[in-house]
């Protein structure tokens, strides 16, 4: 599969998996969570799905074993949404990207106040 097909499916399973889970799951875990991306393999039988949670680091966990959970119930959604030959086995990753940038950028402000 190339890069940009990839690339447009990657976005599109983002897409349905965060519509999906404010939809379709009823999970009160999942209430707080955000895709950020998701990293397709290169034969499209694997996605890595990151997600950033609001809240403390124990929301962050319980969310994290949500969805993991949740996986089956996603993966079976994504087959009815989406048209391809095998649907990618999900799996998910605490991305804390967001949180490390609003710390980067609090030592800034006081580095640029000081």
């Amino acid at each position: 599969m190339n890069e940009r097909k990839r690339s447009r499916l990657s976005g599109d399973i983002r897409r349905i998996l965060e519509e999906t889970i404010i939809r379709d799951v009823s999970d009160d875990r999942l209430q707080n969570v955000l895709i950020t991306r998701v990293k397709l393999a290169r034969d499209g039988s694997h996605a890595t799905v990151f997600f950033e949670t609001t809240g403390s680091e124990t929301d962050s966990e319980e969310a994290c074993t949500a969805m993991k959970s949740a996986a089956g119930f996603l993966r079976s959604k994504l087959a009815d949404a989406i048209r391809m030959r095998t649907v990618p086995v999900l799996s998910f990753v605490h991305d804390s990207s967001g949180k490390d940038g609003d710390k980067v950028l609090g030592i800034m402000k006081d580095l640029d106040s000081d």
